[in-house]
């Protein structure tokens, strides 16, 4: 039954794999063509290259890192965040990714980071270095380790401490993508993308206003309804703005 059960969650996990969006090798002579028009300095066409990447389904971070560099040399420092922050969930390591998202903050009127970690963040930490593909993989690799070490305990038992280290560590990977999913959900960050909003009491544009945000600014979503979000700041400071004001 141990065998079966496991043979079914490797199944699951390669199904969720095989229905991810296309890869960006599927589309590389495209990538190339937007690469040399922003390396022309032609950042409009290849804004244009880049998004009509993104909309046939093409999942890169380093594409959206390259998109969000392109719409920076353009003056546009709301969607530069925006795919700063789509390229931070894949490619969570890369340092010239955090410089450059850092610098377009430090662009914007309002110069908002992203919310600050909760404790579920802190003690899971090393979460935020991992995007959810690189945990799954993680978790697959380690789960044939372990049935294979497992296999080999019967014959060595001597292998006991490396069998229950090796469980131990896979129960961790499994935890880790159900903390990252969790974070994914609870917490979704979306950019002001319209020169200036005002953040409304109601969903409707002749409630009261409570503040203003403007380009750039991170905020948090914490409900929709109809072409409403939700979005707060902090404890004080929420309110309702426009759907086609804000990118997530």
């Amino acid at each position: 039954m141990r065998y079966f059960n496991t043979l079914i969650f490797i199944l699951f996990i390669f199904l969720t794999l095989l229905s991810l969006p296309v890869q960006a090798s599927d589309y590389r002579n495209e990538i190339v063509h937007a690469n040399n028009l922003y390396s022309e300095k032609q950042y409009a066409k290849s804004v244009d290259a880049y998004e009509s990447l993104i909309q046939d389904g093409v999942r890169n971070g380093y594409l959206f890192y390259n998109l969000g560099n392109a719409y920076i040399r353009m003056g546009k420092t709301g969607p530069a965040i925006l795919n700063y922050i789509r390229a931070k969930n894949l490619i969570p390591r890369d340092e010239n990714l955090a410089a450059n998202l850092k610098f377009a903050i430090q662009q914007t009127q309002d110069k908002i980071e992203a919310p600050p970690l909760g404790t579920l963040n802190i003690l899971f930490f090393w979460v935020n270095d991992f995007s959810l593909d690189e945990l799954i993989y993680f978790s697959i690799c380690l789960n044939f380790i372990f049935w294979g070490t497992l296999a080999l305990w019967m014959f060595f038992p001597y292998l006991k401490i490396a069998r229950n280290t090796l469980l131990f560590i896979l129960i961790l990977s499994f935890v880790s993508i159900v903390v990252k999913i969790k974070n994914d959900s609870d917490l979704k960050l979306g950019v002001i993308l319209s020169e200036k909003v005002e953040v409304k009491s109601g969903r409707s544009l002749d409630t009261i206003t409570l503040f203003q945000l403007h380009e750039g600014a991170l905020i948090n979503i914490v409900g929709k309804h109809d072409d409403w979000f939700e979005v707060r700041l902090n404890d004080k400071q929420k309110g309702w703005v426009p759907q086609n004001s804000l990118g997530t």
